[in-house]
């Protein structure tokens, strides 16, 4: 338990960043998620899953969840996951 004042401040900024975070996270994940089941079922929607991907690592980058180079990294990833299963369902 924080004993001074600032202490105190820095844990609830903490918790605050802490829920934050863990909504950027969550959100990432299920973007991802809902990629992979639509590359899997319905190739024909997946393209809006892959947007989703894109848009939720931009949030990442502009609020300092994520690097800028790691969002690239990951967008190219889901990228060439996205062509390679349409490639192969088509």
């Amino acid at each position: 338990m924080p004993n001074t004042a600032s202490a105190k401040k820095a844990l609830r900024s903490s918790t605050k960043k802490r829920v934050y975070n863990n909504l950027k996270k969550v959100k990432i994940k299920s973007a991802y998620k809902s990629l992979r089941k639509n590359l899997a079922a319905k190739p024909e929607e997946s393209s809006k899953s892959l947007s989703a991907v894109f848009s939720a690592l931009d949030k990442a980058v502009k609020s300092n969840y994520i690097t800028k180079q790691k969002a690239a990294r990951r967008k190219s990833r889901a990228t060439k996951m996205f062509k390679r299963l349409t490639e192969e369902k088509a």
